[in-house]
């Protein structure tokens, strides 16, 4: 892939200040970012509204992960993409450009790396062009952390060659990227986004649920999976850049 990282952070913002915080980030941010920063190339935020929000299995994280996904796409590697972000937010910082960040609560947040990449069948873009397709309507983020246990690495394989096709198949989502950290300390985790570009988006994720739980009643799923891997966090979102009127 072109992409060597991914920056991934999960936010909350306070109540009352989600229009102040999203045209901050969309009119003076982003742009810093991306027209600053060496190496990005994609940079997206997308929400999760409130029937999204309640439509979402329970969460590890403060604020059940909370409504949005900030999501910056580098030919760098991880250490460069942090590297280069702190030298960006101290420049800013100093000249009171940082401000509306004491609106933001983050949930969760890593520097990773794309591991492998898929489209489902019969679609033309390539899976990385998936990616930054201006016609994506949604988004699914699942974050995972692998067990240490016997069975760790047949998981590991049926995820990669069976499950992540099995979802694709539905022809509700369009491509699907993996990425995993190179920390020492996240070594089982791992993370999944989904693109789709059917035009509802809440209906696409209630038919993915639905379907999920097919599976597992089927015997479709890994056996006792629950034991193999703890979920972190998965979640449905929209596009946000632009669009202020899902909250405030």
């Amino acid at each position: 892939m072109k992409a060597q990282s991914a920056s991934l952070t999960l936010y909350h913002f306070e109540p009352g200040h989600h229009k102040e915080v999203c045209m901050w980030h969309d009119q003076d941010h982003k742009p810093e970012v991306v027209g600053t920063m060496p190496n990005i190339f994609i940079s997206q935020r997308w929400v999760a509204p409130p029937e999204l929000m309640v439509a979402r299995p329970p969460s590890s994280l403060e604020h059940d992960g909370g409504e949005y996904v900030n999501l910056y796409w580098s030919t760098g590697t991880p250490d460069q993409l942090e590297s280069d972000f702190g030298v960006l937010g101290r420049r800013l910082e100093l000249v009171g450009r940082m401000q509306p960040m004491r609106y933001i609560q983050r949930t969760w947040g890593r520097r990773l790396r794309p591991v492998s990449a898929y489209t489902r069948t019969g679609l033309e873009l390539s899976a990385e062009a998936v990616t930054c397709a201006p016609q994506n309507t949604g988004l699914m983020v699942v974050i995972h952390e692998l067990v240490d246990s016997e069975r760790r690495a047949a998981y590991a394989s049926w995820h990669e060659s069976v499950h992540m096709q099995m979802v694709l198949d539905t022809r509700l989502f369009t491509g699907a990227v993996k990425l995993m950290s190179d920390a020492r300390e996240d070594r089982n985790l791992y993370v999944v986004f989904y693109y789709s570009d059917c035009l509802d988006t809440n209906a696409t994720y209630a038919a993915y649920q639905e379907l999920a739980a097919g599976w597992r009643n089927a015997g479709q799923d890994f056996p006792d999976v629950d034991s193999v891997r703890t979920r972190i966090h998965s979640g449905m979102y929209r596009p946000s850049i632009g669009h202020y009127e899902f909250y405030d």
